[in-house]
């Protein structure tokens, strides 16, 4: 008689159910969702300062202070320091809806004609035109608070309004209007017409620009309280 066989037929053990304690069971859960988290080759973003606190802080705006020109065509004003509180009579806070004076120099030789454009950069993706006025000689040396000298013009706003945007701190959430004014440099007329729509002014303005130069002035809680 031959030896009898002790191995297990395989029709057995595929019959069989596998057995595993079921702590086991559970490790291997936790190990496999840990790792699949964890191995998916992203990153979690830093959480921006508003969303970790419950005061949310004033956002930073892309707009600097103050810049100059590519060969130093500077902006500045009697009125404001540069990335300072607006002055009253430039905020709806008086009534009295004047802009600001300014100074430039070093402004190119080949240009003919100045334009200075308002624009609210609280979000700098959405720019809000609120002044344009072109039409001014780059010989002038500066503008005189509220004056609108002769030759020069203003378009509308993004308010569709003439002129000065008089701007207020209305019911912003951050309790700051960053407001950047820009002036342009062309070596050619604008071609811009009194009255015309801000917004392809504006583009117009800064495409036959040969140089530009900035400086930012905010309203804020306190300075809208001056008036």
């Amino acid at each position: 008689m031959g030896a009898v066989s002790s191995a297990v037929p395989a029709y057995a053990l595929l019959s069989e159910p596998m057995r595993f304690p079921t702590i086991a069971i559970c490790t291997l859960a936790i190990v496999f969702a840990v790792c699949g988290c964890a191995s998916d080759g992203r990153e979690l973003a830093e959480p921006l300062p508003w969303q970790v606190t419950t005061t949310r802080p004033l956002p930073p705006t892309s707009a600097p202070d103050q810049s100059t020109g590519i060969d130093g065509m500077t902006l500045t004003s009697p009125d404001f320091v540069a990335g300072g509180d607006a002055p009253a009579s430039a905020t709806c806070a008086s009534g009295i809806n004047l802009h600001p004076g300014f100074q430039w120099s070093t402004v190119p030789e080949s240009a003919v004609e100045l334009g200075i454009t308002l624009s609210d950069q609280t979000d700098p993706e959405n720019p809000l035109l609120l002044w344009l006025m072109a039409g001014l000689d780059p010989d002038a040396g500066g503008l005189t608070q509220g004056d609108l000298p002769a030759g020069a013009f203003e378009t509308l706003n993004d308010y569709g309004q003439p002129g000065w945007g008089n701007p207020c701190l209305e019911s912003f959430q951050t309790g700051r209007r960053d407001l950047q004014f820009r002036l342009y440099a062309l070596d050619r007329p604008s071609n811009i017409s009194p009255g015309a729509p801000g917004n392809t002014s504006w583009d117009e303005l800064a495409a036959r620009a040969i140089d530009s130069a900035t400086i930012l002035m905010r309203i804020t809680a306190d300075s809208s309280a001056q008036g």
